[in-house]
């Protein structure tokens, strides 16, 4: 273990973890972490390592060999080959550290198809190109991916919170009682709209809401229609300017 060997050397140099940090330049809390293992030597500690105190890089990477080169040819073959296992390791390390950062982008975003439009009032023009897809991070959203679809919306009715051309993510539910009072899509006779959704127990309603005061409520009776389907809630949006 590298840790353990940094501690040898150290204790083989008679230094303090306070001494040797301060030889290196670096906060003695940082001695306890490389010797723990917490952390690892930067290529700056290990040059320092070689050149201050002759130690075979060699063997505090690999624990192969000795802790220091007794002949000058050995010295130099041993810090040669400690060289090398440096760069190597170094490469490694990146290799290792630019993998991790792509999975670390691909497992963190997923990518949802925009399957159509939702109504907010009248029809309007867009403004932008129609997207395919949206990518969104993972953190932004709460539920299963499988269960998010998204849609552009079209129309005025939701503003100032939600504009014509705007995409919102939906997260699918059709639990009309834990949705009441939140901002949902719902299908009536085969037309999406999006509305705040209110359920009247007392009259047996479902009231849609606008946000634009422009805009008049929609008053639902479910069984005056064939098609009256909830689809879920606004789980987050996607803006372009």
């Amino acid at each position: 273990m590298l840790g353990k060997r940094f501690k040898e050397l150290r204790k083989e140099l008679k230094l303090t973890q306070v001494a040797l940090a301060k030889r290196m330049k670096v906060n003695p809390s940082a001695i306890s972490q490389l010797e723990s293992g917490k952390n690892r030597p930067s290529m700056e500690n290990m040059l320092f390592l070689w050149k201050t105190f002759g130690v075979d890089l060699h063997w505090l990477i690999t624990g192969e060999g000795t802790m220091f080169g007794n002949e000058k040819k050995e010295l130099a073959a041993s810090k040669s080959k400690g060289w090398k296992t440096l760069q190597e390791m170094l490469n490694n390390s990146l290799e290792e550290i630019a993998q991790a950062k792509m999975e670390l982008v691909d497992s963190g975003v997923i990518s949802i198809p925009v399957s159509g439009e939702i109504a907010a009032g009248p029809p309007e023009e867009s403004h932008f190109p129609h997207a395919d897809t949206i990518t969104i991070r993972k953190g932004q959203l709460k539920g299963a991916p499988g269960k998010f679809i998204s849609l552009r919306v079209n129309g005025s009715s939701m503003e100032p919170s939600l504009y014509h051309d705007d995409i919102v993510i939906i997260y699918q539910c059709a639990d009309w009682e834990k949705l009441s009072g939140k901002i949902c899509a719902v299908r009536i006779d085969g037309a999406i709209t999006l509305k705040m959704m209110t359920l009247d127990h007392d009259t047996k309603t479902v009231l849609l809401l606008p946000l634009n005061k422009e805009y008049k409520p929609l008053l639902i009776k479910p069984e005056d229609h064939e098609d009256f389907v909830l689809i879920g809630n606004l789980a987050s949006l996607y803006r372009r300017y």
